[in-house]
């Protein structure tokens, strides 16, 4: 879990790299894969952890040279490879935060392209989207499709509200003004005990993040803040004013103890994760396991996932396409791997399946697949952009700024826009 958690934690910045790779060389498939080697760079230790890397090379005879890097490092390590050209890996993976910038870059190969010609018709949108270039082109996959929900206690809803039906609950975080009178409910009833949230974070900035419709930085080259963004300021503030948050920090120490708790001894409500978050979070809370339902949240949201691509300049292309068509379009390695796994797949046919019968445990039996199925459909991230990571770092300065009133809501404005050019000088700010 530590690997998972290093990785969001971090506060490391992929900047764009100058220089782009080569172009293509014919690709020539050969008889066999035996013996052959596939290099590969990851900040996630899934391709390990998982089996993927043991499934690529029981099936090709390949062996496969995998370098983990913690995320706080990953840009310090790529960016001079791609910017030189040398000792770049066959495959390296980018995260949606910035995975961007490496589609724009043109460092990967494109894979719409004959011998590849990749098919993105049964991929959920968004991810087929976020890998394809300018030109519609298919430059990186994904085997993961990353849609959220808010996971609250069980034990708390039925003493609070009467009920842990998901429906019934959901009811309770409609729309903002719900989720405030709700955080409320829960407060002055419990005496002020019990609170909505651990913080002020994730749970609910992915929300207004996902729901944007314009990107931070427009084609004007102009920063631009959406109306989602200042709506999260402002609702961020009635939560922290109304004392409906723990003032946990996001993966600190107490914002685990207090997902943790046994049932009748929680204290807090609502955390928010996207499919990564059952799987690799949630599920290691052994003493509130069964304790937890998933509903939809005001409105939908993704965060995260990993797309992997092909260097432009690798000698290996058809063994590397080899591991990208296992991963993202061999339908039946996906289903088994789904189930193994209990990761929520990139492709709609095989979730349509998996997610007919899925159960999980840790939710006390409700099917989570079956939710995210269909929160999956609403998610749009045009608005993604290379920029974002650290654009979205800047914003949680100036956010923490304006919770403890050091600044007010223009002056959070003004400054978020301020540091932006800082950052960014050939910006304008709208």
């Amino acid at each position: 879990m530590k690997r998972f958690l290093a990785f969001f934690v971090a506060a490391t910045v992929l900047v764009p790299v100058l220089f782009a790779g080569g172009g293509q060389e014919e690709v020539v498939t050969p008889e066999s894969f035996e013996g052959m080697t596939l290099s590969i760079i990851t900040f996630t230790g899934e391709f390990n952890d998982q089996g993927i890397v043991a499934d690529f090379e029981e099936r090709t005879g390949a062996s496969v040279e995998m370098e983990m890097v913690p995320i706080a490092d990953y840009e310090a390590k790529i960016r001079p490879l791609l910017a030189t050209g040398s000792g770049v890996p066959d495959l390296f993976v980018g995260e949606a935060a910035y995975v961007r910038q490496f589609v724009e870059g043109g460092y990967w190969t494109n894979l719409s392209e004959a011998p590849f010609n990749a098919d993105t018709s049964d991929m959920f949108d968004y991810s087929a989207s976020m890998g394809m270039d300018a030109d519609g082109n298919v430059v990186a996959l994904t085997w993961q499709t990353t849609p959220g929900g808010w996971f609250y206690r069980r034990s708390l809803a039925r003493e609070y509200f009467g009920t842990d039906d998901p429906e019934e609950i959901g009811a309770l975080f409609a729309d903002w003004d719900t989720v405030l009178a709700t955080a409320a409910t829960l407060y002055e009833e419990s005496g002020g005990t019990v609170k909505m949230f651990p913080g002020i974070g994730e749970t609910q900035f992915r929300i207004f993040y996902s729901a944007r419709t314009e990107p931070w930085i427009n084609d004007r080259n102009e920063f631009v803040v959406d109306e989602q963004i200042r709506n999260y300021l402002r609702v961020a503030k009635e939560i922290r004013d109304g004392d409906f948050d723990a003032k946990l920090d996001d993966w600190s120490g107490p914002w685990f103890d207090a997902m943790n708790t046994p049932a009748g001894e929680a204290e807090v409500f609502v955390y928010g994760w996207p499919t990564w978050g059952l799987q690799f979070v949630l599920t290691g809370q052994d003493k509130s396991f069964g304790d937890w339902a998933v509903a939809a949240p005001p409105d939908p949201f993704f965060w995260g996932g990993t797309w992997v691509g092909i260097y432009a300049d690798s000698p290996n292309k058809a063994l590397a396409w080899e591991f990208i068509n296992m991963l993202t379009q061999d339908a039946d390695w996906m289903e088994e791997y789904s189930l193994r796994a209990s990761e929520f797949m990139s492709n709609k046919v095989v979730m349509d399946k998996v997610a007919a019968d899925y159960s999980a445990d840790v939710l006390s039996g409700q099917n989570p697949f079956a939710y995210f199925y269909d929160q999956v459909q609403y998610i749009d991230a045009s608005a993604i952009q290379g920029y974002d990571y650290q654009i979205n770092s800047i914003l949680a300065q100036v956010a923490n700024e304006y919770l403890v009133g050091d600044l007010t809501f223009d002056e959070a404005i003004a400054e978020l826009g301020k540091r932006v050019q800082e950052a960014y000088p050939q910006v304008t700010i709208k």
